[in-house]
């Protein structure tokens, strides 16, 4: 881990333990450490002056805005990031390394998990981030499938099997296209018996990390050909801002009426009742879609960056 993404786990288990007051054995299930490393981090922050009457970072604002994100939008779990326009990197890069912090606590765990896996550029930098490690317990699930209508797959959508190479864990695909060719396709893909038995193993998920997509001629679900020009512009007229999964939605989280949403295949996250379902996502180009997601209580948890937080205590 580089030495700021160091350094900001330094100045979190300080705010943990000096304002939110948290004793060192509850800030080590937060972060995932150990209890002897929250207290060596307790001692390095106040060795490197980090602690006065304030607590002297970036992260510090950032942890007020995850308080605050979480009240509002009633969430189970929210990681800021801070962003600084002369840092070098782009909010993805800074963004992925959040969200993989958080998706290593989970992973890191002994009992089994299902973990249930999207697609999208930031999540898939995040699993770039995670360390090669034998976490042969856990399973995970593809919530959204690679193929389009003709079969030819994508790289960009490959995130699940990525991530289930990463920590060596069984690796599970949705057997159908992303969008059927029409409704009765649909409910013939939907209906086989290997189908239902993915679908029901997604539903069952523990936690499940995504993507939030924006829609726009830029937007991956256009430029790799999932849908074309002409359906993307005909869902914005319907009032889309972003979708889920393949799945759209206006500015309120409901979903589009359009005939698009009644051939996609994807897992439908209304499906799942006990997931941790985590949104990670950043940049202005996807506040609508990241507040429409919470609005309509699509995900319970958010990774994002520090103007975007700001952004949506705002709205």
């Amino acid at each position: 881990m580089k030495a700021e993404h160091k350094l900001d786990s330094l100045v979190r288990a300080a705010w943990l333990y000096y304002v939110s007051g948290k004793n060192q054995s509850e800030i080590a299930v937060i972060l995932g450490v150990s209890r002897p490393a929250v207290q060596r981090m307790i001692a390095s922050a106040n060795e490197e002056g980090i602690i006065s009457i304030d607590i002297k970072h970036p992260v510090a604002i950032c942890l007020e805005y995850e308080k605050m994100l979480q009240e509002k939008f009633n969430l189970s779990l929210c990681r800021i990031v801070p962003y600084e326009k002369n840092s070098g990197s782009d909010h993805k890069t800074l963004v992925s390394y959040g969200a993989s912090q958080v998706i290593s606590q989970y992973i890191k765990q002994d009992e089994p998990l299902t973990i249930g896996l999207g697609s999208g550029l930031t999540l898939k930098l995040s699993i770039n981030n995670l360390e090669n490690i034998n976490k042969s317990q856990h399973q995970c699930i593809a919530l959204i499938s690679q193929m389009n209508s003709d079969g030819l797959c994508n790289y960009y959508d490959d995130v699940p099997m990525l991530f289930a190479d990463k920590i060596k864990a069984g690796y599970y695909q949705l057997p159908a296209p992303l969008y059927s060719t029409n409704e009765q396709s649909h409910k013939v893909w939907c209906s086989t018996d290997l189908y239902q038995q993915m679908a029901l193993k997604a539903s069952n998920a523990d936690v499940i990390f995504i993507g939030i997509g924006s829609i726009g001629e830029s937007s991956p679900i256009v430029s790799n050909g999932f849908i074309n020009d002409k359906e993307s512009q005909a869902l914005q007229k319907k009032g889309a801002v972003g979708e889920l999964l393949g799945r759209f939605f206006d500015h309120q989280g409901q979903v589009i009426k359009h005939p698009i949403n009644t051939r996609v295949t994807s897992h439908d996250l209304r499906q799942s009742n006990k997931a941790a379902i985590i949104g990670i996502a950043s940049g202005w180009e996807k506040q609508t879609a990241i507040l429409a997601s919470l609005r309509g209580k699509w995900i319970n948890g958010l990774i994002t960056d520090e103007q975007t937080a700001r952004w949506l205590l705002t709205q």
